[in-house]
């Protein structure tokens, strides 16, 4: 069978051999056949997923489909003034499907993937200060569609994927201070395509997936306290190429992906069913309906809600040939477990990164479509889309990750060359919001807070020669208790550092106070950065165990009586 789309023509014949029960069909392409299907004469296996043969691994398609060109929504034409992309080092091998992870120190760390030939068991680390890459150490197994997770003490956790057809159900551990590997326990199941969820108790959520041959139905957590896995409750669904989001009341969302069980009619339709997971009742449930997508991007926004955007939703070979519908973009409030339609992306959207901003917008970069260089930014506020500056390189299935200066850096993926065949890439860049960043000053002064983590926040007080003080009113990572951070450091320009955080602890009341009694208790590093006078985020690096490092965006609750920004 051939089906025609505005990309070429993709050409599907039966072939009689059956494999295992299911199907097999040949795919041939040629210069003209554009569906971004696997390059030259290769074969898929319908009803079964076929790692080795399908470009899923790098974010790519789906077996038994050909990807139309989806219809663009309406947005705004506007386009964000003087904000671009600048080209930054290359790595140091050309890489898709692998996994970037920012680091405590700044830094971020890319592993595995493929190159042009091989699935590879190499790493890299970017240096921010220098705009370069450094070989770290190899993973024991080379790895690709598998996950890597920022766990609470500063390691970082890579699980599942692999060398296909060979999944792995293994897992493994990176040290960030001596740069090497160790494995820790193994999976229940092998795990592809799969998520990973950093749980608030420092607990990892593995769900979904695939093992090669099934979709998976099951869920996992990882104890780093025993490096163990332990079942996490049974999904309704199995599914994969679906997205997992940490909302602000401590539960998981699940949306999206492609579903099973099969039905015979629909092989592998895109879920518009979502999921929550209570990590508390270790439990799942339905929530709401979404529109069908898979390979989107899901975005916790300021205001708590989710933004899902972009990808495909696909239905199977039939008489008229497959079909990919409009992804478009769409909230989640949790507030009221409900889905609504917010503004369309201005281009059709697949193989892209969606970035949170430091200014509360969503950058979405890079495309199989539209040239593959196309950015775009959502704003909250007005539910509308805005181009920005198009990426210096072509590139789909990349990685993006929000540094703490707010830059953002996209890096790898593949580009399909003048035979449609893919190229991974080594090229990265870095895209800075043009508009110029507030410079603090006393106007800053005032009580911030996430609207994200509930109002949780803190207080700012910028002091006479570039002091900056704050203090945090925080809880202990057990939930058992408060914990209070303070501490003075300096600033410039729109950055601030507090490197020697404190936790006091001891003290009485009045009238019996005591100063010798409290212990000023190193807790860590605090890092503000702000966008304008509202807004900004703080990046936080712990000493003490359970606090972990991350960030936490900040919007202004209150301003000082006579103070204001410039």
């Amino acid at each position: 069978m051939t089906h025609s789309s505005p990309m070429g023509e993709f050409s599907m014949t039966s072939n009689p051999a059956v494999t295992h029960g299911r199907q097999r069909f040949d795919i041939e392409l040629s210069r003209e056949e554009s569906c971004m299907q696997p390059p030259s004469r290769t074969s898929l296996v319908k009803g079964a997923l076929a790692l080795p043969l399908v470009a899923w691994l790098a974010g790519f398609g789906v077996p038994g489909y050909c990807l139309d060109r989806p219809v663009s929504g309406t947005s705004t034409n506007e386009q964000v003034p003087d904000a671009g992309w600048v080209v930054t080092g290359s790595l140091n091998a050309a890489r898709v499907g692998h996994t970037a992870t920012l680091l405590p120190n700044g830094s971020v760390l890319v592993v595995g993937g493929r190159d042009n030939a091989h699935t590879l068991d190499s790493a890299e680390v970017y240096d921010p200060a220098t705009g370069t890459w450094s070989v770290t150490g190899s993973l024991n197994t080379a790895r690709i569609s598998h996950t890597a997770t920022l766990l609470q003490d500063g390691k970082v956790l890579v699980a599942g994927g692999g060398v296909p057809p060979g999944l792995a159900n293994t897992a493994e551990l990176y040290d960030l201070v001596t740069g090497a590997w160790s494995p820790t326990g193994s999976l229940a199941a092998a795990h592809a395509g799969h998520t990973a969820t950093l749980l608030p108790n420092g607990k990892v959520l593995v769900s979904g997936g695939t093992d090669n041959f099934s979709l998976l139905h099951t869920a996992e957590l990882y104890d780093p306290a025993t490096g163990t896995w332990g079942p996490a409750g049974s999904p309704t669904w199995s599914r994969y190429s679906h997205t997992a989001t940490l909302l602000q009341n401590g539960s998981v969302l699940v949306a999206g992906g492609i579903v099973g069980p099969y039905d015979p009619d629909i092989e592998f339709p895109a879920a518009s069913y979502a999921e929550l997971y209570d990590p508390v009742a270790v439990s799942w449930r339905n929530v709401g309906t979404a529109i069908r997508l898979s390979d989107h991007t899901a975005t916790l926004l300021p205001n708590g809600k989710v933004l899902m955007a972009g990808g495909y939703s696909v239905r199977p070979f039939g008489s008229g040939g497959g079909a990919v519908t409009p992804g478009g973009a769409e909230l989640f409030d949790p507030t009221g477990e409900a889905w609504s339609d917010t503004g369309s992306l201005q281009a059709s959207t697949f193989g892209h990164t969606a970035s949170l901003l430091p200014n509360g917008k969503v950058l979405v970069a890079g495309n199989i479509f539209d040239g593959g260089n196309h950015a775009e930014l959502y704003d909250p506020d007005t539910g509308m889309w805005t181009s920005t500056s198009n990426l210096n390189a072509r590139r789909a299935g990349h990685r993006a990750t929000l540094l703490p200066n707010g830059k953002v850096l996209v890096a790898g993926g593949e580009v399909a060359d003048a035979t449609n065949t893919p190229i991974a890439q080594n090229s990265a860049e870095l895209y800075e919001d043009g508009a110029p960043p507030k410079v603090i000053g006393a106007g800053f002064t005032g009580a911030w807070y996430d609207p994200a983590q509930s109002g949780h926040g803190l207080f700012i007080e910028v002091l006479t020669g570039n002091r900056f003080y704050a203090s945090w009113f925080a809880f202990n990572p057990a939930g058992t208790g408060q914990s209070w951070l303070t501490g003075v450091g300096t600033y410039s320009g729109n950055t601030a550092t507090i490197a020697s955080v404190v936790m006091p602890t001891g003290g009485r009341w009045i009238p019996n106070f005591d100063p010798s009694q409290i212990a000023l208790n190193p807790w860590g590093t605090l890092t503000f950065t702000f966008t304008d006078c509202d807004h900004g985020r703080v990046d936080f690096s712990s000493v003490i165990a359970g606090y972990g490092s991350g960030s936490m965006s900040l919007t202004r609750l209150t301003q000082s009586l006579g103070l204001s920004c410039p």
